[in-house]
């Protein structure tokens, strides 16, 4: 059975707060875990597969299992994402391979910054923000919505900003930008830059 990844941080303050944290983490991202797990159970899936890789192999489960599989997949893989790149490290400055590579496709990390927040005021509903490395490795920034992975679509994300009111409402309640601009204090570049580096290694 799938497991959620553990927090190495206890806090995010001042930028997201404790409660909104901890219900995000045990609540939320717990959820979606356990309903996944469930659904994958009653399938008798003998975990053959990563979280990522099972998204191309949906369609071993029945047809009436396979949209609400998709759906909270999709919640386990967006959340881990988000839990895992965001820090109290103090590690939010970008370097290393991910740098020059923000920088060869968008002209500077203040131009990135400037795209990637304009791109999630523009989300309609709930969904997220991400930066994604397509098959020929070209950054780009897209928006999902509701639970859709990036992996559905092709691309391998790179960066997700969660922009669910879940994530934001109890500290932020209306004020969406104000959590945006906030949260690119808790990016972890780190472990950012370890992982595409990563990733770029599976595509050449």
């Amino acid at each position: 059975m799938y497991i959620k990844i553990n927090l190495d941080y206890n806090s995010l303050e001042p930028y997201i707060d404790n409660k909104t944290l901890m219900l995000h983490y045990n609540v939320i991202y717990s959820g979606y875990i356990d309903k996944l797990n469930k659904l994958l159970k009653k399938n008798n899936y003998k975990d053959n597969y990563s979280l990522n890789e099972l998204v191309d192999k949906i369609d071993m489960f029945p047809l009436e299992d396979r949209g609400e599989i998709l759906y909270n997949l999709g919640g386990v893989l967006n959340h881990k994402l988000y839990f895992y790149e965001i820090s109290d490290k103090g590690n939010n400055i970008p370097y290393g391979e991910i740098l020059k590579d923000i920088n060869k496709y968008f002209g500077s990390y203040d131009n990135f910054k400037k795209e990637f927040i304009k791109k999630s005021l523009n989300l309609v509903g709930s969904g997220y923000t991400f930066l994604v490395m397509d098959k020929t490795g070209k950054l780009q920034i897209i928006n999902t919505s509701n639970e859709d992975t990036p992996y559905s679509y092709g691309f391998i994300p790179i960066i997700v900003l969660d922009l669910w009111e879940h994530s934001y409402y109890l500290k932020y309640t209306t004020n969406k930008e104000a959590y945006i601009n906030n949260w690119f204090n808790l990016i972890d570049f780190k472990k950012i830059n370890d992982l595409y580096i990563e990733n770029k290694k599976s595509l050449f």
